[in-house]
C-alpha cells in the first residue's frame, strides 16, 4: 500500500490497505487508508475511516489526528455537519493533548491557520512546540509525556524551525524567516526543506521569481528531499 501510494496510485493503495486492515485493524493500516482516500479525493470515505480508527483506538493521538486531517482537506459539502475546519482544529488539538510530542497534528493545525492567514497563531503554536508546551491541557501532562516531547524536539527541532521559517515567509517577515532557516540548517545541514526554503527566500529578497525551479532542483539533487512535515 505504501509503495502504491508513493507511486501516485491511490486507488490501488486503498485496496492494499483495506486488505491489511482486514488482517489487523491497527492504526498504520487506518493511516494508509485515510491517506489513500484523501489522495484519491474520496473525502467522505476518508472521514468515515478516520472515525472508525477512533472507535478502535480512542486514546491514540494518531487516530484523532486522522479525523483532523480528513476534515481539513475535505470540501465543505463533504464535511458532514459543516464547520469542517473548526471540527478539524478541535480534533487536532485533542490529538496534541493526548500526545504533546506528536508532530503531525501540530503541523496540520499550523497549516489550517496558515490557510486562513492567521500567522500569529501559527507562530505561537510552533514556538510552543519548540518549547515543549504545545498541549492545550498542560495540567494533564505527565513526566513521561514531557520526556517524550523534549526528546522529539531535541532530535527534530530543525523541522519545527524550518516550518516556522515558512510561516514567517508567508507573513513577509523575511528577516525572521532567514534566521529560522539558518538555525534549522545549523541543526541539520541535510534538512532539504530548510535548504530549499532558504533558496526560495533569498530569491524573494533579491526580487527574483521564487518559483524558478532550476535552483530548487539543484538543492533537491544535492541534499535530497528532506523530511516531510507530516
Amino acid at each position: 500500500g505504501s509503495i502504491l501510494l508513493s507511486s501516485h496510485r491511490p486507488d490501488h493503495a486503498v485496496v492494499s490497505f483495506f486488505r491489511a486492515n482486514d488482517l489487523q485493524r491497527d492504526i498504520p493500516s487506518y493511516e494508509g487508508l485515510v491517506e489513500s482516500y484523501l489522495a484519491a479525493n474520496k473525502f467522505k470515505e476518508a472521514i468515515c475511516t478516520a472515525k472508525e480508527a477512533i472507535s478502535q483506538a480512542p486514546r491514540d493521538a494518531r487516530a484523532t489526528t486522522l479525523v483532523g486531517l480528513a476534515l481539513a482537506q475535505a470540501p465543505p459539502n463533504q464535511q458532514g455537519a459543516g464547520e469542517g475546519k473548526d471540527r478539524a482544529k478541535r480534533a487536532l488539538k485533542k490529538a496534541m493533548d493526548i500526545d504533546p510530542g506528536a508532530p503531525r497534528p501540530l503541523f496540520a493545525l499550523v497549516d489550517i491557520y496558515a490557510s486562513e492567514g492567521n500567522f500569529e497563531t501559527c507562530v505561537k503554536l510552533l514556538q510552543d512546540g519548540m518549547d515543549g508546551t504545545g498541549a492545550t491541557k498542560e495540567s494533564s501532562r505527565t513526566s513521561s509525556t514531557s520526556s517524550h516531547t523534549n526528546t522529539w524536539v531535541k532530535e527534530h527541532g530543525d523541522i519545527i524551525q524550518a516550518k516556522l521559517a515558512e510561516i514567517y515567509t508567508l507573513d513577509e517577515k523575511y528577516d525572521s524567516a532567514l534566521e529560522c532557516y539558518h538555525t534549522a540548517i545549523s541543526m541539520n545541514p541535510h534538512n532539504g526543506l530548510a535548504v530549499q526554503g532558504l533558496e526560495r527566500l533569498e530569491k524573494i529578497m533579491r526580487g527574483l521569481d521564487p518559483d524558478d525551479d532550476e535552483m530548487q532542483e539543484e538543492a533537491s539533487e544535492e541534499y535530497g528531499g528532506g523530511e516531510e512535515y507530516y
